[in-house]
């Protein structure tokens, strides 16, 4: 049987747990060790793949994450849960995008990351997370399941939502979108973790800055929300640190008194 923490803190990463430059703070890092010393579990929640989160966990000595919007769940190195899409779905999606949205794909799942094709929606995306493009390969769904999908767009996305009620779109950054199964999210990831470890009457907290962190908000004890976190996650937020830039995840730490 898992030993309970006496909490669990789940970090989002772009615009949370990363400042503007894509990188940790270092009281950031003197933070994470302290939850750790103090039998309190750290967790990277992200729409990012856990290769994508790989440096960085080794980095701060994290070894839970729940990855892809709750996609995949992993727990001290153990995956114990996926969210697969049908690879049916996937095939009537790529044929959309290509042949009516001119919209290039990721397709991502717990341990590969691939695209369909390479143009400028592909090289700006991964430019911006300091990323290089992954390899091209648009069979990888019929041969492997896939977790979630990307859309490599400054816009569209709406067009795809009548089609596919099937799926999620959320925009994460201004030159993708998040495609997962509907309901599927870091909150259902969460509750996901909480049911197989039985970490029912375990203290969470999370925090966050954007839109896809909103599920995670809502399921949570304490959310946490970024100073510079989008308005509407704000409204769903216990608290409001400072920002990415400013130690706002040491400062609401302390607040909380988990360190």
């Amino acid at each position: 049987m898992t030993k309970k923490p006496e909490a669990i803190v789940f970090f989002d990463l772009d615009g949370t747990l990363f400042d503007s430059n894509i990188e940790v703070l270092p009281s950031s890092y003197t933070a994470i060790e302290k939850l750790k010393q103090n039998n309190i579990i750290p967790m990277i929640a992200t729409g990012r793949t856990p290769m994508e989160a790989a440096k960085l966990m080794k980095d701060t000595g994290i070894n839970s994450i729940i990855a892809m919007n709750g996609q995949v769940v992993i727990y001290e190195k153990e995956v114990i849960f996926t969210n697969n899409i049908d690879k049916n779905v996937i095939t009537r999606l790529y044929e959309f995008s290509r042949e009516k949205m001119n919209i290039p794909l990721s397709f991502y799942n717990y341990n590969k990351m691939r695209v369909s094709e390479i143009n400028q929606a592909t090289e700006q995306f991964y430019r911006s997370l300091k990323l290089q493009i992954p390899p091209v390969d648009d069979q990888i769904y019929l041969k492997e399941p896939l977790q979630m999908l990307l859309l490599l767009c400054e816009q569209g996305e709406s067009a795809y939502r009548e089609v596919f009620p099937e799926l999620t779109f959320i925009r994460n950054t201004h030159y993708c979108v998040d495609v997962f199964n509907h309901g599927g999210s870091k909150g259902n990831g969460i509750n996901e973790l909480i049911k197989t470890k039985g970490f029912d009457n375990v203290p969470t907290y999370a925090f966050g800055d954007g839109m896809n962190d909103l599920e995670m908000f809502l399921t949570v004890d304490h959310p946490i929300a970024m100073a510079n976190a989008v308005d509407d996650l704000k409204d769903k937020a216990e608290y409001i640190t400072d920002n990415n830039d400013n130690d706002g995840i040491v400062k609401a730490l302390q607040k909380f008194g988990l360190i």
